[in-house]
C-alpha cells in the first residue's frame, strides 16, 4: 500500500505544482503551449480536421464507459472480480480526478476555432480525454501482463498510438493546451500504477 500511496502522492503533487504554475487567473500560458497551438494551426488541413474530430471521441466516456463496463462484466462472470474492479476503478478514478482538477484549477480553454472545435465546457486543465484514454490503455496493459499473456511490441505500440492520437486531437482541435494533455497522461499513469500496487500486490494472477 505504501507504493500505491507514493504513486498517488506524485499525481496530487503534480496537480498542485501545475495549479501554481498556471496561476490564479487560469492563464499561465507558457511558450511551450503557444508553440504547440501554433504548430497545430500550421498543420491544419480539411482531411486532418475530419480525422481528428473522429479520433478525439476515443477518449470520451461516451465510448469508454460502455466498452469497459462490458469488459468488466465479462471478467466478473469469468471469476475475476478483482480485475473487473480494477478496470472500473481505473476509468472511474481517472474521470473523477480530471473533473475535480478542472474545477479546482479553473484554467480557461484556448480560443475556439468556429466550425472545428466541438462543444465543450469552459475548463481546460487537465485534458479529461487524455487522462481517460491513458488510464484505460495502461489498465489493459496491466491486465494483459498480469494474466501472463505474451505482450508483443505491436500491442504496446498500438496502445501508445491510441493515447497519442487522442492527445494530439485535443490540441489540434484547439480544445486544450499541450500542457493539459501531457498532465492528463502523467496523472493517469500515476493513478493506474498506484491502483495496480494497491490491488495486485500479491503478484501476477494464475490462469490455467
Amino acid at each position: 500500500m505504501l507504493q500505491a500511496t507514493a504513486w498517488w502522492f506524485v499525481a496530487l503533487a503534480f496537480l498542485a505544482v501545475a495549479a501554481f504554475w498556471i496561476g490564479a487567473d487560469g492563464a499561465g500560458l507558457a511558450p511551450f503551449d503557444r508553440q504547440g497551438l501554433e504548430l497545430a494551426a500550421a498543420w491544419r488541413r480539411p482531411v486532418l480536421d475530419a480525422g481528428f474530430r473522429s479520433l478525439t471521441w476515443l477518449g470520451s466516456l461516451i465510448l469508454l464507459l460502455p466498452s469497459l463496463a462490458a469488459a468488466a462484466i465479462l471478467l466478473w462472470r469469468r471469476g475475476s472480480p478483482a480485475e473487473a474492479g480494477f478496470l472500473a476503478l481505473a476509468l472511474g478514478g481517472a474521470a473523477a480526478l480530471a473533473h475535480l482538477a478542472k474545477e479546482l484549477i479553473a484554467r480557461p480553454r484556448p480560443e475556439a476555432i468556429p466550425g472545428l472545435s466541438p462543444e465543450v465546457s469552459s475548463l481546460s486543465f487537465p485534458s479529461a480525454h487524455a487522462l481517460q484514454i491513458t488510464a484505460v490503455a495502461l489498465a489493459v496493459w496491466v491486465l494483459l501482463a498480469r494474466r501472463g499473456w505474451r505482450l508483443s511490441a505491436a500491442t504496446g505500440w498500438l496502445l501508445a498510438l491510441l493515447v497519442a492520437a487522442v492527445g494530439l486531437s485535443r490540441v489540434y482541435l484547439r480544445v486544450h493546451y499541450p500542457s493539459d494533455v501531457l498532465a492528463g497522461m502523467l496523472v493517469a499513469a500515476c493513478w493506474v500504477l498506484g491502483l495496480r500496487a494497491a490491488m495486485f500486490a500479491a503478484g501476477p494472477a494464475r490462469h490455467g
